[in-house]
């Protein structure tokens, strides 16, 4: 450790939390405002600090519970929710290291795995997700109109087996092309730019600026045409994500229906509080989310052979070819999807 630096963890208040996007107590809301010297406006979900359980401040704790004898034990368990660690090496320095593991499930949507990597040594950091459950039958394609910025800041899950599209500048990311990570919309954007810019070799330093056309070893010629139609390229995509070029589409392709785009933040916030002060998620139903079209559609042959699916067999793996099975059962049936297709992802407050 770094002798010259001092590292203290803290409570946050609910002033913090609303800054954070954390949703405060139940007894906040309807106060209709916060005082962080009131024991009972911290909600106590968002009281989490370090280990694998939600932990409670003591004398918050021993102010709630006077009030609230639902609280129980000091330390309350996530369950399926826990982040495990197990060792391994950091892919950019060889040194040991630990990646964190958490299963969550994302209602109206699937299981999911997120995984993340911190390397203390090189500070080399890693984010990635991976989906779970079954195989669903058909894939989706997600199609998102961004008018304007607060599109930009739809959560996005997208999946390491799913391909980008952007037809206004003619991008189009294979299926897979691309690492599983949750983000934004202007997060995805960004990460396929910085992707694009470190593959070319020659986009940055003096081969950017000074090319020779020729061996003649004569002056500098101008850029190539078609390096500066690829900087001109590579320019525009930068425009998008700074909310500088509007509108534009951007389709999803997952052919395992893993990826996910959520609604505008500001409007998931109202829909949440209103849930909450309902009792129930009738404001979900009758929400449509005008700017996202998703369809499905039925994989094709050479996407099941990519994915592995043409000849998998998880039943009667033991008997030969000509044996008869009566019908098929168990992992062999693929999964429906859920029902998040045609409806709002209902979600509470804190997300």
């Amino acid at each position: 450790s770094d002798p010259q630096m001092q590292y203290h963890r803290y409570y946050r208040t609910p002033t913090q939390d609303m800054a954070l996007g954390l949703q405060p107590s139940k007894e906040a809301v309807e106060a209709g405002t916060i005082d962080d010297t009131n024991p009972s406006h911290k909600n106590v979900i968002n009281v989490k600090k370090g280990g694998h359980t939600v932990e409670i401040d003591p004398e918050l704790h021993k102010a709630r519970r006077q009030n609230d004898s639902s609280l129980g034990k000091l330390n309350v368990p996530l369950g399926r929710q826990e982040a495990m660690t197990f060792p391994t090496t950091c892919p950019h320095c060889r040194r040991d290291t630990e990646t964190a593991m958490c299963t969550t499930d994302i209602p109206h949507f699937k299981e999911v795995i997120i995984m993340s990597l911190l390397c203390e040594q090189c500070g080399y950091r890693s984010n990635e997700i991976k989906a779970g459950g079954g195989v669903p039958k058909f894939g989706t394609k997600i199609t998102l109109s961004v008018n304007e910025v607060a599109d930009l800041a739809r959560e996005v899950l997208k999946s390491d087996t799913a391909g980008v599209d952007i037809p206004q500048v003619e991008l189009k990311l294979d299926e897979g092309g691309l690492d599983g990570l949750y983000t934004t919309v202007e997060g995805l954007i960004r990460r396929m730019h910085e992707r694009l810019s470190g593959a070319n070799p020659f986009g940055t330093g003096d081969a950017a600026t000074k090319q020779h056309r020729s061996n003649d070893g004569g002056e500098f010629s101008g850029m190539n045409p078609n390096h500066a139609r690829y900087v001109k390229f590579l320019s525009k995509l930068k425009d998008m994500a700074d909310g500088k070029v509007l509108p534009f589409c951007i389709v999803i392709n997952d052919p395992l229906s893993n990826s996910f785009v959520g609604p505008v933040p500001k409007i998931a916030a109202a829909l949440a509080l209103q849930a909450e002060r309902e009792g129930d998620t009738v404001c979900y139903a009758n929400y449509t989310d005008r700017n996202i079209f998703i369809e499905e559609y039925t994989r094709s042959h050479e996407q099941n052979d990519m994915l592995g699916l043409n000849d998998i067999k998880t039943e009667n793996y033991l008997n030969d070819g000509n044996s008869s099975r009566s019908a098929s059962q168990g992992t062999d049936i693929m999964a429906d999807l859920p029902d998040r297709l045609q409806r709002l992802d209902p979600r509470g407050p804190d997300h």
